[in-house]
């Protein structure tokens, strides 16, 4: 794996070679937890930080508006917004800020305002002189016309409790994407404790399903409801689900 070394554009023999034999643009995930956008935030975090364990190399794109963080800061300074790079007016190592060696970071509030096309911030990485293996997009709801600027694969994961009015503002979260911008995958974790019928995790699984149609992965379930889920540490207490989360990452 190449080393983080520029990220000014410009190409290297080893990106020469890449390009000859077909190398392929990173993939992107999105995650997304409608009625509590923070949390997205700290899971991406807390993924990040497992890929990078494990040897990969990851561009975090960071979403979320600052009156959704609740307190969360931003992991570090910023110059330039991302969708500044993606629009030309400035190079992209003016935009994106290396948190570790193979860890990049970019905070990206108005991309989705970005109408006309415009060169890819897959494309971009892929002529940076790093090997990117990810980008890692952490987003709120209602900023699905975003995506399509990140890359061409794109791989939704949404984080929803298992009452009604918590479903039904993701199903119009992934409605919503699904018009936007052609999705690869779908994927769920749901929370909340299972009780009546009506908010049991089979129904939840099942009114997905119907929804979206059974190529939806349920991938995991927390007793904990989406409110009280803590925003540090939350996902250390469930290491089987971040572990089986990150593999999915790495694998789409």
């Amino acid at each position: 794996m190449s080393q983080p070394a520029t990220l000014n554009g410009l190409k290297d023999q080893a990106d020469g070679l890449r390009e000859l034999f077909g190398q392929t643009s990173p993939p992107v995930h999105v995650v997304c937890c409608p009625s509590r956008p923070a949390l997205a935030l700290s899971l991406v975090r807390e993924l990040s930080q497992g890929l990078i364990a494990l040897e990969r190399t990851v561009m975090w794109v960071d979403e979320i508006d600052f009156a959704y963080r609740e307190l969360l800061p931003l992991p570090c300074k910023v110059k330039f917004d991302l969708s500044k790079t993606l629009q030309g007016f400035v190079d992209l190592d003016q935009s994106v800020t290396p948190l570790q060696s193979t860890l990049w970071y970019g905070l990206s509030l108005h991309t989705s305002r970005i109408s006309e096309g415009v060169q890819t911030l897959s494309d971009r990485l892929m002529r940076s002189g790093v090997e990117f293996d990810c980008v890692v997009v952490s987003t709120a709801a209602l900023k699905a016309a975003s995506f399509k600027h990140y890359g061409a694969r794109i791989h939704c994961t949404a984080l929803t409790g298992c009452a009604p009015e918590e479903l039904n503002q993701t199903f119009e979260w992934l409605s919503h994407t699904q018009d936007q911008t052609p999705v690869a995958s779908w994927s769920l974790v749901l929370t909340g404790e299972a009780g009546s019928a009506e908010s049991s995790v089979g129904w939840a699984e099942e009114k997905v399903r119907t929804s979206l149609g059974p190529h939806v992965k349920v991938l995991g379930h927390l007793e904990t409801p989406l409110a009280q889920l803590p925003l540090n540490g939350a996902w250390n207490r469930w290491p089987e689900l971040t572990a089986k989360l990150a593999n999915h990452l790495l694998i789409h």
